[in-house]
């Protein structure tokens, strides 16, 4: 006898769905929130429900649903389901937003301060909701950046593994442009360190003075006297 129910306890726990308190308008509530939510707009995604010990009551018209804590429908999610109409009553609802989806990823081992070319990503199916905001979903967003860090292939690249390509190098010889009221100078000079388009950047002029002036193109240093 024991051994009967405990294969009937088994076969009914089995049989009975993790979100069964769930109701079936509550579910079709939730549904049709991510299918509007401006995140998921044209995303292929599903939900995995986590299990739930409360009741969810018929309410008289629709419940409302409000995304908690996030603005982002992706992952892991609590949701808030309010019913005002009849009952009053409201129940949080615990849920994965799997969203399927191609990003891109190391095709063979990358060396911090690389410019990386197509024949170094590539493209690979996944779990978008477990990349970040930072995920690189498009080779445009590469374009003018190199690594900052060293990455093995296979890794997903993630935009904060990059930073602005670097168009002076420490060391490099450079044109300095000095520019002031009513005179502009050409010089030369040694840059001090790494600089991106538009960034701050020490030269060591042939006189061995250091100014500091701003990399404006490959090799161009320009320093604005006021």
């Amino acid at each position: 006898m024991r051994t009967l129910l405990s294969i009937f306890c088994l076969a009914f726990c089995l049989a009975s769905p993790a979100h069964a308190a769930l109701s079936a308008q509550a579910e079709d509530a939730v549904k049709q929130f991510l299918d509007q939510h401006p995140s998921l707009e044209g995303q292929e995604f599903s939900i995995q429900w986590e299990p739930s010990k409360l009741e969810f009551p018929v309410c008289a018209k629709k419940p409302t649903v409000e995304l908690l804590r996030k603005d982002k429908a992706w992952g892991k999610l609590i949701l808030n389901l309010r019913c005002e109409s009849g009952r009053v009553w409201a129940r949080p609802v615990s849920l994965y937003v799997l969203v399927k989806g191609r990003y891109l990823a190391a095709a063979r081992p990358l060396k911090p301060g690389q410019i990386l070319t197509p024949s170094d990503w590539k493209w690979v199916d996944g779990d978008l909701s477990k990349m970040g905001d930072s995920m690189v979903d498009s080779p445009d967003l590469l374009k003018n950046m190199e690594l900052s860090r060293a990455q093995q292939a296979g890794n997903p690249l993630r935009l904060n593994d990059f930073r602005q390509m670097s168009v002076i190098k420490s060391g490099d010889q450079v044109r300095v442009a000095i520019l002031g009221r009513g005179f502009a100078i050409d010089a030369s000079g040694q840059a001090l360190a790494d600089a991106a388009l538009g960034a701050s950047v020490k030269v060591r002029i042939s006189d061995g003075k250091i100014i500091q002036g701003t990399a404006v193109s490959q090799g161009l240093v320009e320093v604005v006297m006021e």
